[in-house]
């Protein structure tokens, strides 16, 4: 089947799509599936068995004194370190090791073997698919949540358009975005290249206008949370994070489609239900299929069983919907 490129495909279009009387998530997963196979690099969401908890598991199995590496996104990172915790203490002959690094690193070690899993929070860009297998395992779900400083204001609403034209250095002061705002110069924080959470916002916002990011007008940050205490420090900034690491000090933008659309608040039921304008997936990423019953096996299906679900939750995130019937 000839590859199709999906990094312009958004998710709340794929949940648009369906109307066969199914929840709107699942029809989600569903079609990302069908998505991904297209692309020639495989979708699989459960790589093996369904079984989650400690004694179900063969007690002789070489995987429990195994060790396992992940590496990618830091959107991925809180999950998977919270659930190698409780896999480790489960399971106390085996090794999990997570550092962080980018979706973009999260692809690249998948590809080159120097982990075993990946971690990503955005698809892979066709130059990723292009340099080797790639095998997608949905986690949880996810949005990119435009933040701003409380000195810009307590209830913020902006177009996707807006934003872009924030980022990009069009508008360069609130007061210019629209005359409610202050009169002050705008503060912008990006994370850096090669991040996920760059890429899913840039390609929801930035390239969607066909503008580009001015390298000597913004702040780059390591992660989100440097992001989060760079807009929460700074007198008037803006920036984005993921959802999970959204906090009381500073203020989430509602964000409308286009100029006249409803603005939609960063809520968990408006994540779930796609209305929120830059939702996502978050995957965890291998080179070929998993092989059944092994310590990665073991590991994946552990977070998307229903501890591992929790532990998603716990972190800020989506849980997959447990009625989908996973491939």
């Amino acid at each position: 089947m000839p590859a199709v490129l999906l990094t312009k495909t958004k998710v709340k279009d794929l949940i648009g799509k369906s109307n066969k009387g199914i929840s709107t998530t699942i029809a989600l997963l569903g079609m990302i599936a069908l998505l991904v196979v297209g692309l020639g690099i495989g979708s699989v969401l459960n790589s093996g068995s369904s079984e989650t908890s400690g004694d179900e598991f063969s007690k002789d199995s070489e995987w429990r004194t195994e060790t396992v590496n992940l590496a990618g996104s830091t959107t991925v990172l809180p999950v998977a370190n919270a659930s190698a915790i409780a896999f480790m203490n489960m399971y106390t002959g085996t090794t999990v090791t997570v550092q962080g690094g980018g979706s973009g690193t999260g692809y690249a070690s998948a590809i080159d073997g120097t982990v075993d899993i990946g971690m990503a929070s955005r698809g892979p860009k066709q130059k990723e698919i292009d340099a080797g297998t790639l095998w997608l395992h949905p986690l949880a779900l996810d949005a990119v949540c435009v933040v701003v400083n409380p000195s810009v204001g307590s209830n913020v609403e902006l177009t996707l358009e807006e934003v872009a034209k924030i980022f990009a250095g069009v508008y360069t002061n609130w007061n210019e975005v629209d005359s409610s705002l202050p009169d002050a110069e705008i503060y912008v924080v990006v994370r850096e290249s090669g991040s996920g959470t760059r890429g899913t916002f840039e390609e929801y916002t930035i390239d969607e206008y066909e503008l580009t990011i001015d390298s000597t007008l913004v702040h780059e940050q390591s992660s989100n949370p440097a992001v989060r205490t760079a807009v929460k420090d700074t007198d008037y900034s803006i920036g984005y994070v993921g959802f999970g690491f959204l906090t009381d000090d500073i203020v989430a933008v509602s964000l409308a489609e286009e100029e006249g659309s409803d603005y939609v608040a960063a809520t968990l039921e408006n994540i779930q239900n796609g209305s929120y304008p830059i939702s996502r997936l978050l995957y965890f990423v291998t080179s070929s299929p998993v092989e059944s019953g092994s310590l990665v096996d073991r590991f994946i299906s552990f977070v998307l069983s229903e501890e591992g679900q929790d532990i998603v939750e716990n972190q800020g995130f989506l849980r997959l919907p447990a009625s989908y019937n996973y491939p």
